[in-house]
């Protein structure tokens, strides 16, 4: 590096996180809760969805998006396994249709917060709204919105 190279540095060019990265932690939640009951893949899938989101968030590259993905993606697909196996499965095998409101109500919620993010989602990707709408500080705030409901939702898996 040359003395024109150091003059053309921007020293102030620092990384800014966007409210996005600060949401991502909320995904730590999920890790110490499925740890709680001992849902240690669920707590490594948590613990890998935080990290690539930090990152995906912070650097916000084409390559960091498909990473990120990955773990979003797996967290999806294990927390329907969890959801099925524990609520789905118990409640058709229940000849007695004994499943305490509790459970049930927990159940309203799970498929409450799985629809509003698939309709946030996919409705704001095909109208060019929410997490896709052209203001960054609006798609932003809708994302990270995303990741407060699918976190909640998770958390009524977990306690199932």
């Amino acid at each position: 590096m040359n003395n024109s190279d150091v003059n053309n540095l921007n020293i102030n060019n620092e990384t800014k996180c966007s409210i996005c990265v600060y949401s991502s932690l909320i995904f730590v939640t999920n890790v110490f809760s499925a740890l709680y009951y001992s849902h240690y893949f669920y707590a490594f899938l948590f613990l890998c969805l935080t990290m690539t989101s930090i990152i995906h968030h912070t650097y916000n590259t084409f390559y960091t998006g498909i990473i990120d993905k990955i773990p979003v993606y797996a967290v999806i697909l294990y927390g329907g396994f969890v959801f099925y196996n524990k609520y789905i499965t118990t409640s058709i095998t229940d000849l007695n249709l004994k499943t305490d409101l509790k459970t049930n109500i927990k159940a309203a919620l799970i498929v409450s917060t799985f629809l509003s993010v698939v309709f946030l989602y996919t409705y704001g990707y095909l109208t060019d709204n929410y997490s896709f709408h052209p203001s960054h500080s609006v798609s932003q705030m809708y994302h990270s919105l995303l990741h407060i409901i699918s976190s909640i939702g998770h958390h009524f898996i977990i306690s199932l």
